[in-house]
């Protein structure tokens, strides 16, 4: 049975796709992870973190799977920050809000890690029982209610994110099959092209070599809400059309 997918084109200088943080080091996945695409696309539809159960709800009827168009290289920004005495409002997740204990005093120092010039083709679909359906999905991220970005704030998508709408099997099929056009440039690999595709076990072969992700949230506790089997394999995908002379 075929469902309908958004196809989302994540190309930008930077993104950045949390990983288990060990303060004050904060990783990045090598792949935009399920609460990340869950928590942009709930900014698209103008959802707030005081909406974590609808969010939560939508992260787990999220049927997606991850191509990567261009190796991106990881890059660690080393930040500080002299907090001591400021003791004014700033803007948060959860509104305009004081900081406070150790994070509001004294010098603060963080290693933030960023996935540079990656290019990354999400599948989105949704299960029974989601709180939206595609249709409306694909209005908010043409029209999205607030500014969308990768992973940080400071990550701005270099091109509109809504890329296509395609019928597939599964969002593992859905990348596969699709032919990124040659300007927007795969790399040949001879008269083929390798993809690495990321993707939930069960939704894909089972060839792909599984890992334990730790990308499911809980919006409404604002943590961690468990692992999940991610496998990752490498394909051939479609055949491009062989380049014509033209005079």
């Amino acid at each position: 049975m075929e469902h309908d997918y958004l196809l989302l084109r994540l190309d930008a200088p930077l993104q950045s796709w949390g990983g288990v943080a060990f303060d004050p080091v904060r990783p990045t996945r090598p792949f935009p992870t399920l609460s990340a695409i869950a928590g942009l696309l709930a900014s698209a539809l103008g959802w707030t973190y005081r909406d974590g159960e609808r969010t939560t709800s939508l992260q787990d009827s999220l049927d997606y799977a991850v191509r990567q168009l261009r190796e991106p290289r990881v890059i660690v920004d080393y930040q500080t920050a002299d907090l001591e005495g400021i003791g004014t409002a700033g803007w948060t997740r959860w509104g305009v809000e004081k900081r406070s204990g150790s994070a509001a005093r004294g010098t603060q120092i963080l290693w933030k890690h960023y996935l540079a010039d990656g290019d990354f083709l999400v599948a989105v679909g949704v299960f029974d029982g989601s709180p939206v359906n595609v249709d409306q999905l694909q209005d908010a991220l043409l029209e999205p209610a607030r500014p969308l970005f990768l992973g940080r704030k400071s990550c701005l998508p270099a091109r509109p994110l809504l890329a296509s709408r395609v019928t597939s099997a599964s969002a593992f099929d859905a990348l596969v099959e699709y032919q990124v056009p040659e300007c927007e440039g795969e790399r040949r690999s001879s008269s083929r092209r390798d993809m690495i595709v990321w993707y939930a076990d069960g939704r894909g072969p089972v060839e792909g070599d599984p890992e334990f992700v730790w990308d499911r949230r809980d919006f409404s506790e604002d943590r961690f809400g468990g692992e999940r089997i991610v496998r990752r394999i490498r394909v051939n995908g479609p055949v491009p059309p062989e380049p014509r002379e033209t005079i």
